[in-house]
């Protein structure tokens, strides 16, 4: 690699998962993502995103921490199955599957995925991750539509896809696989973002 090379620029072959966990953080916090070798780059997340995925993950612990589940809700945190690296907006993983040295969760453990659509990630978030997150039989995927107005896309997996089961744009009680039920509140978020 030269000096004005980038670890990015001076990769040779496909790319593992080994590869994207050495890479260095990206100066504009930029989000690495690997799918079979593939390299995926994404812009961070703006301030209504972040504030979304946040009001989301609060509800969701606070729905699994009254059920006694043994779930853990995270963000942005990486999720990883053998030549996959993933960062999803939501994530509840099973407690038993990680503990604080964790880098990068195993997919398996995963109990639901979210993702927040921004006009950067709409292909990724409405097609490529959602297969593959079924592939990988994650039970319960969450898309999460900002525009025109927020709602939440309620999918089950069903054999090796997901199937839609709601679309919830004010209050609605939502089961997360059998595990425990959230009572989401999509108007205390608008008020977050408003706020």
């Amino acid at each position: 690699m030269s000096v004005t090379e980038t670890p990015i620029e001076g990769h040779m072959g496909p790319w593992t998962v080994e590869d994207v966990l050495a890479l260095p953080a990206h100066p504009a916090r930029a989000r690495y993502e690997l799918v079979d070798g593939v390299l995926f780059m994404s812009p961070a997340p703006g301030l209504a995103h972040q504030i979304v995925s946040y009001a989301l993950r609060s509800q969701i612990d606070a729905a699994s921490a009254r059920s006694g589940a043994r779930f853990l809700t995270a963000g942005a945190v990486m999720v990883a199955s053998d030549s996959r690296l993933f960062i999803p907006d939501i994530a509840v993983v099973d407690r038993a599957a990680v503990s604080r040295s964790t880098l990068a969760a195993p997919l398996e453990a995963m109990l639901l995925l979210g993702e927040i659509v921004s006009p950067f990630s709409r292909a990724a978030d409405r097609i490529l991750k959602p297969a593959l997150y079924a592939q990988a039989k994650v039970p319960a995927y969450w898309r999460v539509e900002m525009e025109p107005d927020l709602c939440v896309v309620v999918h089950a997996l069903d054999g090796d896809t997901y199937r839609e089961v709601a679309t919830v744009t004010g209050k609605a009680s939502v089961d997360v696989a059998g595990e425990f039920t959230v009572d989401l509140d999509l108007d205390a978020v608008r008020r977050e973002l408003e706020g």
